[in-house]
Order: C-alpha cells, then sequence, then structure tokens
C-alpha cells in the first residue's frame, strides 16, 4: 500500500461525529490549532470539510507514527465525563485500529516519523458557551450503553467539532490538517440514537473520507 493511501485512512479516521462552523484564520476557538489560515474554504459548503496539506510535502519518507492521546475541549457543563471519555474512545479505537495496519506505531520522535493530534469541541466560534474543559484521555474506556436519551446530548452530539493535524515528529511543521463537521449536517442525533449507532458513524466516516483523502493526497 503506497504511503500516501496509509496517511489518507490515517487521516480519514480522524474524522467522526464531526460537526461545527469554524472560520479560518488565527487560533481555532478550542485553543487546539494554532493557524486556521491555511485550511481551504470547505467550512462552508455541503460538504463541510476544512483540510490543509503542505505543499510540495514528501510523504513517502515516513514510515511510523506517534499518535497522541486524543483530547476534547467541552464547554456544555451537562456534558458529563463519560461522555467525553465515552467519545475519545471512539477516536482512539479507530485511531489506533488504521494505524496498526498501516505504519508502524512508535513512542520515539524520528526523521522518518509523524505524529497525529486530535481533538473534539464543542467550542464554535461565534456560539456562546459555558467555560471550556480540556481533557487529556491517555486511556478513555467506553462505558455507556443504550440510546442517548435525552435532547440536550443529542444536541452535544449533533455539534461536535472534529480537529486533527499530521505534523513532523521531530520539527513539528504541519504536513496535514483537517476540520470536519459532515456527519453533523448528513446524521443529526436525536435522544433515540444509540451509542452503538455513534460508534458506527465513526467507521462510516472513516470510509466515506478515506477516498477523498486519498485523492487530496495524491494530488
Amino acid at each position: 500500500m503506497k504511503t500516501t493511501t496509509r496517511l489518507g485512512l490515517i487521516l480519514s479516521s480522524l474524522s467522526v461525529i464531526c460537526i461545527s462552523s469554524c472560520a479560518p484564520g488565527g487560533k481555532s476557538p478550542s485553543g487546539f490549532f494554532s493557524n486556521y489560515a491555511q485550511l481551504n474554504a470547505g467550512y462552508g459548503t455541503a460538504d463541510a470539510v476544512s483540510s490543509y496539506v503542505k505543499p510540495g510535502v514528501d510523504l513517502k519518507k515516513y514510515d511510523s507514527v506517534i499518535i497522541d492521546p486524543v483530547s476534547t475541549v467541552v464547554a456544555d457543563p451537562e456534558v458529563s465525563p463519560a461522555v467525553s471519555a465515552q467519545l475519545a474512545s471512539y477516536l482512539a479505537g479507530s485511531l489506533s485500529d488504521s494505524a496498526v495496519t498501516s505504519l508502524r506505531v512508535v513512542s520515539v520522535p524520528g526523521p522518518t516519523t509523524m505524529r497525529i493530534r486530535t481533538n473534539l469541541t464543542d467550542v464554535i466560534e461565534g456560539k456562546e458557551s459555558g467555560r471550556p474543559v480540556k481533557t487529556i484521555h491517555t486511556a478513555p474506556v467506553a462505558t455507556l450503553t443504550g440510546n442517548l436519551g435525552s435532547a440536550a446530548l443529542a444536541n452535544f452530539i449533533s455539534n461536535v467539532s472534529f480537529e486533527g493535524e499530521v505534523v513532523d515528529s521531530l520539527t513539528g511543521e504541519r504536513l496535514l490538517a483537517l476540520m470536519d463537521h459532515r456527519l453533523g449536517h448528513k446524521r443529526e442525533a436525536t435522544p433515540a440514537t444509540s451509542w452503538a449507532g455513534v460508534r458506527s458513524a465513526v467507521n462510516q466516516g472513516v470510509l466515506k473520507l478515506r477516498g477523498r483523502f486519498t485523492a487530496l493526497q495524491n494530488r
């Protein structure tokens, strides 16, 4: 499998239940991205995806990857730590499964190693929110079962934004970046939505975005 295809699969895996509307330019409202200006204008389209690929980047040299712990930045005071951990667990699992089948997962930076950073947040530009709480999920566990059960939780699930980027592990230079809220537009959550359905959306997102990013990596 080509390295570019592998990278497409990995970055695609970052795209789960991601739904927001952040304008590029400057620092992201969540504080995760320090540079939005590089991302293209996909955020305003039906696809609801903004992305960036470093011009002229040589992706073929990378044969290994460091996967940083998933982070969440949640401002909704009604959202419990268990919910944040549930979403982080789904994302971490998807990332790990994809990376293991493609690039070698390592823990030490090197000249042929990239680093993947990911974040889920409900902090959206122009939207009033509570005090954001950032959590680094080193070992998130999914403990919730059944249906979402409440309109408030369904609304939160439908308005979680995803931010992810791939950087060079030694220099920290950004190679690829993605902001996605497509699944929120395509598949709104309701109180009757099951957690199994939320997890399924993770896998569907990987499949849907894989083709997009494979093409992006090879352009």
